[in-house]
């Protein structure tokens, strides 16, 4: 640019704020251009973007939020928040891996896909292709998990005392206690055909035409993903996962692609998860990036149906008291989950057997609502995950009835919510001492925001 100096240039751009992206800038009274991005805030080292707040409130409307001009001052100031915990992570010398930025790349990627509906409404909406937006965003990823995991480091051995919590609970309004849903815990007995061979094969012919489909360039594996894999973490990404270490799939996938040549596809093969095939796209030491597709044998229904009888006899013996219900699930039942303890059934959230309401399947909640303690269901054929059907007979084990949270029967939550608190203040207290010694600068078009900490120093 004539006239003008590379430093010169930067300056304007990094300190002036004479114009917002979109504006003509005239320098010298001879050079105009049109400004493409510019600097809204610096904080210490780091710097943010218009185009990165414009990113923020992008991301805010996908998933379904406002992000006009009122909240840009709040994505701005989350920004702010995330700048200072980066500026400070690198001095602490934190560090994320390479698979951990892919990972979160590729989980927020299958999120929008699948809220989008597809491939090519997400790229519409950003203006860019897949592999550009991964491009872009590799790097704003790995700066907020670093902040993330500088923000883990500040308050992690925060423990709120049995007094503590007494204290916080006392000073809740009894008209402003959460109120608490029923809670159950239930046993199940389970009975379901296993699979046979015929409907495995016919999943392998199936997959294998699929197979050779992509393979010879007739159908794209993106679409061949989309369309007929069962694997819900890679179905919307084109049935990829990028920079997998060793180790952190199943034997039977890690050998069928460190067995396929880059680029190649493998022959169908089986796990406990259903039959695959893959596509080896990238391969480096004990690292490995690969597509596939996943399809799942169902339950013959006829085997299914032939299981009524069984499941008839069984309830009928309960009912007589001729077999207790622990004794059945050893004798009967098929699911191993729940076999294994006697037909208890664990709530996955949190390892406990209580389930709230609100939590249980709504045919499952039907059952068990009418029943007294120790009651047994009449047996019923539900669908699993899979879309299989299977016969079941459930035991009500016990029964919390709705109440408003009280110290004795719900301290976890109590003890959760001081906690939250010691955190959030040991969070401000940071972010006073680490803003006041570090340099942040703000663009005048953003000084008439009102921001919750001093960004400003006043």
């Amino acid at each position: 640019m004539k006239g003008i100096s590379i430093f010169t240039f930067l300056y304007l751009i990094a300190f002036s704020a004479i114009a917002q992206p979109g504006e003509a800038i005239t320098v010298q009274g001879e050079t105009t251009f049109q400004l493409i991005d510019g600097i809204v805030a610096v904080v210490g080292d780091e710097i943010i973007l218009h185009s990165t707040l414009e990113d923020r409130a992008l991301q805010e409307r996908l998933q379904g939020g406002s992000a006009g001009d009122d909240e840009k001052c709040g994505f701005l100031e989350e920004l702010l928040f995330e700048k200072l915990l980066l500026h400070n992570a690198k001095i602490d010398s934190l560090e994320v891996s390479d698979g951990e930025v892919m990972d979160e790349i590729e989980r927020r990627l299958a999120y929008y896909i699948q809220m989008l509906g597809s491939l090519e409404a997400f790229e519409a909406e950003y203006g860019k292709s897949v592999a550009e937006w991964k491009a872009d965003f590799t790097e704003p990823v790995m700066d907020q998990l670093l902040a993330q995991r500088m923000q883990q480091s500040i308050s992690q051995e925060v423990r709120a005392t049995p007094a503590e919590v007494i204290e916080y609970y006392e000073n809740i309004p009894s008209d402003s206690l959460p109120l608490i849903p029923e809670e159950l815990s239930y046993s199940e007995i389970v009975l379901q055909p296993a699979i046979s061979e015929v409907q495995k094969q016919a999943v392998r012919t199936t997959l294998d035409s699929i197979r050779n489909l992509v393979a010879s360039g007739k159908l794209s594996m993106t679409l061949a993903a989309t369309r007929y894999s069962e694997d819900p973490g890679s179905k919307y990404k084109g049935g990829c996962y990028e920079n997998i270490t060793r180790g952190a799939f199943v034997a039977e996938f890690e050998a069928a692609v460190f067995d396929t040549p880059l680029n190649g596809y493998s022959p169908v093969f089986e796990t406990d998860f259903g039959y695959h095939f893959v596509r080896v796209t990238d391969k480096r030491g004990e690292q490995f990036s690969a597509c596939h597709v996943l399809m799942k044998p169902k339950v013959d229904p006829l085997a299914l149906e032939n299981l009524k009888a069984q499941i008839d006899s069984t309830y009928a013996s309960l009912i007589a008291g001729e077999i207790h219900f622990d004794s059945a699930v050893l004798s009967h039942s098929t699911r191993e989950s729940s076999k294994n303890s006697k037909g208890q059934v664990v709530n996955a959230r949190d390892g406990g057997l209580m389930f709230g309401i609100d939590e249980l399947d709504p045919n499952i909640y039907f059952l068990l609502e009418p029943l007294e303690l120790g009651g047994v269901s009449s047996p019923v054929m539900l669908v699993d995950e899979d879309d299989n059907g299977f016969w079941t007979i459930l035991r009500l084990d016990n029964r919390k009835a709705a109440h408003r949270a009280n110290p004795k029967d719900d301290y976890a939550l109590f003890q959760s919510q001081v906690e939250n608190n010691l955190r959030g203040e040991d969070m401000n207290d940071w972010i006073e001492v680490h803003i006041s010694d570090t340099f942040v600068r703000l663009a005048p078009a953003f000084m008439e925001c009102e921001l919750n900490m001093d960004w400003k120093k006043k």
